[in-house]
């Protein structure tokens, strides 16, 4: 059990808050949008200030993946109105106009759910 700051000693223990890489990150962002110092920022939050110093150099410090793009081949417009198609790795895949009208509606509504 930790000390209060009088040294009264009855402090309550802090409860272990375990946090994913997202949180890790939240949390280094806000940090930076806060504009306060680590040690303040950590006590503020009741944030071990060692677990947050490794974190922040283990996330600042790894390698960013390089984005990886597939080809795409453009046809003329006359295919493309006869539907989706596209070769996706060994096996083609062929849409019909409707199918892929289908398709795309759902993309954009789900994309619409997440704003």
């Amino acid at each position: 059990m930790k000390a209060k700051a009088d040294g009264s000693g009855d402090a309550a223990p802090r409860k272990r808050v375990r946090r994913g890489i997202e949180g890790w990150r939240t949390l280094i962002s806000q940090h930076r949008a806060s504009g306060e110092a680590a040690e303040a920022f950590c006590a503020a939050r009741g944030i071990p200030r060692s677990s947050f110093s490794k974190w922040r150099n283990r996330l600042e410090s790894a390698p960013t993946p390089a984005p990886q793009f597939l080809p795409v081949t453009v046809r003329s417009a006359t295919t493309a109105t006869a539907g989706l198609g596209e070769q996706l790795g060994p096996l083609p895949v062929r849409l019909s106009r409707a199918a892929a009208n289908r398709l795309l509606d759902a993309i954009i509504a789900r994309l619409a759910e997440s704003l």
